[in-house]
């Protein structure tokens, strides 16, 4: 029973040791409290306004995918006009190269002169008019194909403003 009281006693110095080189820790002032209850409400309003931030950004991100695909939809639209009115006037000038090539020689003979150049006329006139609305068409082209690329300019910053207060908040977080 001897070693066993030595084992024993053995022990129990070996614990009050290892206790008593554990540093001491103190009970929390009331000055302690207050600073911690005063960071707890800086971060709560960091955080609070960060979400609100980020609610925001993502809200101004959404409405500029909306226009992006809007104005994606009327570029769709106006390039397939242009390309119906492009064939318009491609087989209108082609129609009216075959009229040209008719001259006083191999004029039809129940062609009378006079409607050869109504003929003529109504061509030119109808190129104009298919001309001019390929032009406008192509401004049109033009200024969506401007409006899209500003949006996703706009929609990049967004979404890198986003980043940041993504990184921002992880780096925060930790404390």
């Amino acid at each position: 029973m001897n070693t066993r009281t030595v084992i024993i006693a053995g022990l129990f110095v070996v614990g009050a040791v290892s206790v008593s080189g554990q540093p001491q820790r103190n009970p929390a002032t009331l000055d302690d409290l207050v600073a911690e209850i005063r960071g707890l409400r800086v971060d709560l309003s960091r955080t609070a306004g960060a979400s609100t931030h980020m609610q925001l950004l993502t809200a101004r991100l959404t409405l500029q995918e909306q226009r992006i695909s809007a104005l994606a939809a009327q570029h769709a639209d106006v390039l397939t006009r242009l390309t119906a009115a492009t064939r318009q006037r491609s087989d209108t000038e082609e129609q009216m190269k075959r009229w040209l090539t008719i001259d006083a020689r191999n004029l039809p003979p129940d062609l009378p002169r006079a409607e050869l150049e109504a003929q003529r006329e109504h061509f030119t006139r109808v190129l104009s008019q298919f001309r001019g609305a390929e032009q406008q068409l192509r401004a049109q082209e033009a200024g969506l194909s401007a409006q899209i690329a500003a949006e996703q300019g706009r929609w990049t910053d967004f979404n890198g403003r986003l980043d940041e207060l993504e990184r921002s908040l992880s780096v925060a977080a930790p404390r």
